[in-house]
């Protein structure tokens, strides 16, 4: 019987976590390594603890044309040509602990990439040779791996590390035929196994977070083995910064030398040392080891302690605000004016505020009366909102047109604030 012109086998996999298992790996001695190394941990210039990192590399199978040849031979399979794709990309994500400069562990994703093999030829029977063919393939896989790493720290940022590992790994196959230009799936199969592996690495440290390597494992699957040769990166998150030891300065040599004669000077009387000026920093007239209040204004009358002496004394201030007619909007020139006023409430804590608004003789009287309040209102919320001055200071009252203070109408639209308070000031010099 005539095979199909091309029949091709296509290997696919997927991560079985479900069917992870850990292996018990066999520690490695810190000590050992501290015996032939003249480092001592203190001294180790790069991180520990906690990383994260990824490789990417190319995986290869052990497996070639004539072990396939052999197998269509067993199945009664007469091949004309034979092709394998043995190499694809690998790549791996983990996360690792470095316990100290000899001993780390890692555990992550590994994927060693796909593989296909395709061939012509006869057969007696197609339907064996599609239940070999779902069987016989070159292996791949993907998966967890775990593994210990021990390391041998050399010179300028460089390393030296084997690595024993366990890859608990899961591989999908597809077999196919080429029927004139469309593809036919011809079945599947699965496999799942587990096993140790084998590695070793040369890393440099680029600083002291990051670590690149070229690494090389070898990992035997059920039929065929692998080998990934990868480049990879490790970032440690050890935030401590390098430990250095300084170097100890010798001291430098003595030189003997004859003794020079020594001219003894005629003695001179000794001078008692003055003593320095009190300092008076803030120029209030206390001087600074006895100044309770630094930094006093210069103009202010102090105490004994250097703090300044108030007075209570009665304050009548007055601002009015003029208004546009039938408006109680504030106008632009009047926000330094009441900026200053929240500046003085502020200061000398005052705790009453009458603010009062009037209008003009023209209009309803109950308008303006109306009208009047707003435009104490609009002033009091100012206050309030801008400068933060407390509302239950303030009282807020409409006069409407019972106050006319001239017969010029924009005189009349108006509010007046008040402030009628004892208040806490300075003394002052002279």
């Amino acid at each position: 019987m005539l095979l199909p012109k091309e029949i091709k086998m296509k290997i696919g996999k997927k991560i079985a976590l479900s069917n992870l298992t850990v292996a018990l790996l066999a520690g490695m001695s810190h000590s050992a390594f501290a015996e032939d190394n003249n480092q001592t941990e203190k001294e180790w210039p790069y991180a520990l603890g906690f990383y994260i990192g990824g490789q990417v590399g190319q995986a290869k199978t052990d497996v070639s044309s004539q072990s396939l040849d052999r197998f269509y031979a067993n199945s009664g399979i007469t091949p004309n040509t034979t092709s394998i794709d043995r190499i694809d990309s690998s790549y791996s994500l983990f996360v690792g602990y470095r316990f100290n400069q000899y001993f780390s562990v890692e555990g992550g994703y590994q994927d060693l990439g796909d593989r296909s093999a395709s061939f012509s030829g006869t057969a007696n029977n197609l339907q064996s040779y599609y239940d070999l063919a779902e069987r016989v393939y070159p292996e791949t896989a993907d998966g967890m791996s775990f593994s210990v790493l021990g390391t041998l720290p050399l010179e300028d940022g460089f390393t030296i590390t084997g690595k024993l590992g366990y890859y608990d790994w899961e591989m999908d196959t597809i077999s196919t035929k080429l029927d004139g230009v469309a593809i036919k799936n011809m079945g599947t199969g699965k496999r799942s196994d587990s096993g140790f592996w084998l590695g070793g690495e040369v890393g440099y440290h680029i600083n002291y977070n990051t670590q690149a390597y070229l690494s090389y494992q070898h990992i035997p699957l059920q039929d065929d083995d692998v080998s990934v040769v990868a480049l990879g990166v490790r970032y440690f998150f050890d935030d401590n910064g390098p430990t250095y030891t300084p170097a100890v300065q010798k001291p430098a040599p003595i030189v003997k030398s004859e003794p020079e004669k020594v001219i003894q000077p005629a003695p001179v009387q000794s001078v008692a040392a003055a003593e320095p000026k009190p300092l008076d920093t803030d120029g209030d007239g206390v001087y600074d080891d006895k100044d309770k209040c630094a930094d006093t204004p210069i103009n202010h009358v102090v105490d004994k302690d250097g703090c300044s002496q108030f007075v209570v004394q009665p304050v009548d201030k007055r601002v009015v605000v003029l208004y546009d007619n039938n408006s109680s909007e504030i106008n632009e020139r009047y926000y330094g004016d009441l900026a200053d006023l929240a500046a003085f409430i502020k200061e000398y804590k005052v705790d009453t505020l009458n603010v009062v608004g009037h209008t003009s003789a023209s209009g309803p009287a109950a308008y303006n009366q109306t009208l009047s309040l707003k435009r104490a209102q609009s002033v009091a919320s100012f206050l309030t909102e801008r400068f933060g001055i407390d509302s239950s200071v303030i009282n807020a009252e409409g006069k409407g047109e019972t106050e006319l203070v001239s017969d010029d109408a924009n005189k009349n639209r108006r509010m007046e604030v008040y402030i009628k308070s004892d208040v806490r000031l300075p003394l002052l010099k002279n």
